[in-house]
């Protein structure tokens, strides 16, 4: 008989690009490659109708449990969901963790007592500290939080350093395991790309100008780069931008004009395949982000071969370059940014260098293996249930 998932996501769940998330590719996959039954539930938060794609419908069935934009309206809706049909589930997901989900979880197992709760914890670095302080008082605060969670049958968390320290928490012990985000190629013409070849490329990608992207960074170390040594080389900045980022680059370009053609902003990628272009056209992906979380565009670059140069956006960063055994971290300053990036471009094995980061991206990062891991680890939990 195949087993039954559905995931609950809360906030501004009606979007299509939910599909080509985490959130919706693990549904997905768990479907399509492990025979899953996958449902998506979700909340009407605007007035027209999310528009799913064929491809993710073929696999997962989305389900509206009401028109609700507030969280605390939200709750009520899943509350009702659950009572009404936990019955149907042998899990339910929910992303991020605390009060709200710890609630939410008893009353699944009220309901059905034979369901498997799992919590996909999205944890960044706050959330992270919020367990791993060793102070007493912090201490005495897991023990409650570990009576609070105690209906969450499994967790899983993104970084492998959180997972390492973790996994002996009270809080989570024997019932964690290791699960980063993927690329997902829903919806992406892979025999297309594949006729592509590498160029002269370099590429950053996100909200250009936040604070936590730290763009200036990049362009301050592209300066600083002799013009002689650039020869053919382009710089892709992808994404919207803020005024005084443009204004910025604009400054930089009237300053030092040998780059006016060669530092190209490209407004906002909505299509999934020209964004794919780039990575696979990219020999080198450089985010110099202040912070991140995962930061899937990197692993989505390195999946086409393009070569990692990032700052330490996150603990993530080891786990993106494999300990950059497949790529570089670099320090936050221009000086170590151009120097790294006067080496990459001057280096004859670069695109074997890209060869290495894409196979390690293509063995940890692909939604195939990642369900299979969760599939495995959801079926460990259930059977010693």
């Amino acid at each position: 008989m195949r087993r039954k998932i559905g995931l609950i996501l809360f906030g501004l769940s009606d979007s299509s690009v939910i599909a080509y998330k985490d959130a919706g590719m693990f549904l997905h996959a768990l479907s399509k490659n492990s025979g899953w039954i996958s449902k998506y539930i979700f909340f009407k938060t605007k007035e027209e109708d999310v528009v799913w794609p064929s491809s993710f419908l073929e696999y997962v069935e989305p389900i509206c449990i009401g028109c609700a934009i507030d969280y605390k309206e939200q709750v009520p809706l899943a509350n009702h969901y659950i009572k009404e049909h936990a019955s149907d589930f042998d899990v339910l997901m929910f992303l991020n963790y605390g009060n709200t989900i710890w609630k939410l979880a008893w009353l699944c197992k009220r309901y059905n007592p034979h369901i498997l709760v799992y919590s996909k914890l999205d944890m960044g670095h706050g959330g992270f500290h919020h367990f791993e302080n060793n102070s007493p008082i912090l201490s005495i605060k897991n023990h409650l939080e570990k009576i609070k969670s105690r209906y969450v049958d499994w967790f899983t968390v993104e970084t492998n350093k959180y997972y390492e320290i973790l996994k002996n928490n009270v809080v989570f012990r024997n019932r964690i395991g290791y699960l980063p985000n993927g690329v997902s190629l829903l919806d992406v013409d892979t025999d297309d790309l594949d006729k592509k070849h590498k160029e002269n490329i370099l590429i950053t990608v996100g909200r250009l100008g936040t604070y936590e992207k730290n763009n200036e960074l990049l362009i301050d170390a592209i300066t600083k780069i002799p013009p002689k040594k650039l020869g053919t080389w382009k710089f892709y900045f992808i994404g919207p931008y803020t005024d005084a980022f443009y204004t910025y680059v604009m400054e930089i370009k009237n300053k030092y004009f040998y780059l006016a053609d060669k530092i190209i902003l490209t407004g906002n990628i909505s299509d999934r395949n020209k964004l794919y272009s780039f990575y696979k056209r990219a020999k080198i992906m450089c985010m110099t982000s202040r912070s991140e979380s995962v930061c899937i565009a990197v692993v989505e670059a390195m999946y086409f071969a393009a070569y990692p140069i990032i700052t330490y956006y996150s603990d993530f960063a080891l786990d993106a370059t494999d300990h950059c055994k497949c790529g570089e971290i670099v320090q936050s300053n221009p000086d170590d940014v151009a120097n790294s990036l006067l080496k990459a471009i001057s280096d004859p094995c670069l695109e074997e260098k890209g060869k290495v980061a894409q196979s390690y991206a293509q063995s940890m990062f692909d939604y195939k293996v990642l369900s299979n891991n969760l599939n495995q680890q959801l079926e460990v939990v259930m059977n010693r249930k």
